[in-house]
């Protein structure tokens, strides 16, 4: 072999050398301080999650999801973080469940912009999840009315609708429609911040027929909080004429809040009448 053929050998054999370097890490659990057992998923995530909750032992389990763009989703999570920053906003979802006891006691969806200090903590990490099995076992948590789970069943919801599948955005609308009066109101949130075309009607059907008077407030924020002020156009119309009382004061409080010229205009129309 030439030294010519010797030289650009070695080059391919380096370049391919980093490639596989930055693949590996890019699997990586983005966190430092921890004992870290990798785990592929082979039988369904929910199946590998289980497996290590039915160990009974004290500690994380955690994978990554592509992350919903559009918006800073940076997250308090508190939890300590420390080495590399970055100063763009987060690309992609960490989620880490705390077991204990052969039950899952804590969930944490974090944007990460930086390493998070596991504090020593045994971690098992799992490669490769697939967003929407991600977003299924998610749901089953969400799901999961006891007192105990109660602020789990919260954090599951939202780490559901930071997911940048589009299966997240058909579960969000089950939970509008179906949920429990918190959840439901989360899932009214939560659509108007990715999917204004399917938040509407899902808003509309809350506002319009759900008994429950925090429910509809929930809805009548949920509008405040479209993208673009996509909702203003209906909190007009609800200010102006919808019999509910509370539903018209929201409106308008929400309005009063936007700062958008086709609120001051309603404003206008109202006072100079």
């Amino acid at each position: 072999m030439s030294a010519v053929v010797r030289r650009l050998s070695a080059c391919l054999v380096g370049s391919w050398t980093v490639v596989a370097m930055i693949v590996t890490m890019a699997a990586q659990a983005p966190v430092i301080n921890a004992t870290v057992e990798h785990r592929a998923v082979a039988n369904g995530l929910a199946g590998e999650i289980q497996a290590v909750v039915q160990r009974g032992t004290t500690g994380w389990v955690g994978y990554r999801v592509p992350m919903l763009r559009g918006r800073d989703w940076r997250l308090n999570t508190s939890a300590s973080c420390c080495g590399r920053c970055r100063l763009e906003p987060p690309t992609e979802l960490v989620v880490l469940a705390r077991t204990e006891g052969k039950a899952i006691v804590e969930l944490r969806p974090v944007g990460v912009d930086c390493d998070i200090d596991a504090g020593g903590a045994p971690l098992v990490w799992l490669d490769s999840v697939r967003p929407d099995e991600s977003v299924a076992w998610l749901t089953t948590l969400a799901r999961d009315r006891t007192t105990t789970n109660r602020r789990v069943a919260e954090s599951a919801m939202t780490a559901i609708a930071l997911h940048a599948d589009r299966s997240a955005n058909d579960v969000l609308v089950t939970f509008a429609r179906q949920g429990e009066a918190t959840l439901k109101g989360k899932a009214l949130f939560w659509l108007a911040q990715r999917a204004a075309d399917q938040a509407m009607p899902a808003i509309t059907a809350a506002i319009d027929n759900d008994p429950d008077t925090a429910v509809k407030r929930q809805a009548v924020f949920a509008l405040s909080q479209m993208p673009k002020d996509q909702g203003i156009p209906r909190l007009i119309e609800l200010a102006r004429s919808h019999s509910n009382p509370v539903v018209r004061k929201q409106a308008m409080f929400w309005l009063g809040q936007s700062k958008d010229q086709r609120a001051v205009d309603f404003f206008a129309e109202i006072l100079l009448k």
